[in-house]
C-alpha cells in the first residue's frame, strides 16, 4: 500500500516511477514536496508576482504529466524538475520580451572573501538583539540584490543558495560544466556584496553595534 509511512520512505525518484507507471498518489507526493521550492524559484527568476509564478507552477507540473514516459530514471528528480522549471521560465521571458541578454564577459573575479561574506548575511543565525531589527530590512536588500543580478547569475545562486542543489546538479540543469557554475556562482557573490556596498548596509550594520 501507498501509505504515510510509504511516503515519507519514498525517494523522489521512486515516487516518479511510480507515477509514470500509472500511481498519481506518487504525483501528489512530489507535487508536496516541491511545490513551495519551485514557487520561491520561478518567482525570482521572472521576477514575477506570487500569482503569475503559481500559475508557472501548474503548468510546470502539467509538463511533468506530459512528460512523464520520457523521464530517466537514473536521473535525480530534482534536476529533472529544475530543468524543467528553468526551461519554462525562459520561454516565458522570451515571450513577455523581459529576458536579459547581457554577457557574462567581464574582468576575472579578484575577492574571493565575497561568498562569504555575502552567505553570512543570508545564513547567519547568531545575531543580537541590535542586529535582529534589522533583519527585515537584510531580507529585503537581500531580495533586490538577487532581481538586479544577471540572469545566468541569478538562476545560479538561487539553485545553489536558496534551493541546496549540489553544483553538478546545476550544471545538468542549466547545462553549462562545473567550472562555469562555479564562476557564476562566484560573480553573484561578488556583484551580490557590491549591491549591499552601494545600499550602506554595512556601514548601518556597523552603527546598530555602536548604538
Amino acid at each position: 500500500m501507498f501509505g504515510l509511512g510509504t511516503k515519507k520512505e519514498l525517494t523522489d525518484e521512486e515516487a516518479m516511477a511510480r507515477f509514470r507507471n500509472g500511481d498519481a498518489r506518487g504525483f501528489d507526493l512530489l507535487l508536496q514536496r516541491h511545490s513551495a521550492g519551485l514557487l520561491r524559484f520561478i518567482m525570482r527568476m521572472i521576477k514575477a508576482t506570487k500569482p503569475q509564478a503559481e500559475d508557472l507552477l501548474q503548468e510546470v507540473f502539467l509538463k511533468i504529466i506530459e512528460n512523464r514516459k520520457k523521464y530517466d530514471s537514473n536521473q535525480r528528480f530534482t534536476s529533472w524538475l529544475y530543468s524543467l522549471a528553468r526551461n519554462h521560465c525562459i520561454d516565458y521571458i522570451r515571450v513577455e520580451k523581459y529576458r536579459q541578454h547581457n554577457s557574462l564577459d567581464s574582468s576575472s573575479f579578484s575577492n574571493k572573501s565575497d561568498g562569504p561574506v555575502i552567505l553570512d548575511i543570508i545564513r547567519s543565525k547568531d545575531k543580537n538583539q541590535e542586529e535582529r531589527a534589522i533583519d527585515e530590512e537584510t531580507h529585503t536588500l537581500l531580495n533586490q540584490g538577487i532581481e538586479d543580478l544577471k540572469k545566468e547569475l541569478r538562476e545560479v545562486f538561487l539553485l545553489r543558495e536558496i534551493e541546496g542543489l549540489s553544483l553538478k546538479e546545476i550544471g545538468d540543469i542549466t547545462v553549462v560544466p562545473l567550472s562555469t557554475v562555479k564562476s557564476r556562482l562566484r560573480y553573484a557573490y561578488r556583484d551580490l556584496r557590491h549591491y549591499f556596498i552601494k545600499v550602506g548596509y554595512f556601514e548601518e550594520v556597523q552603527r546598530a553595534k555602536e548604538v
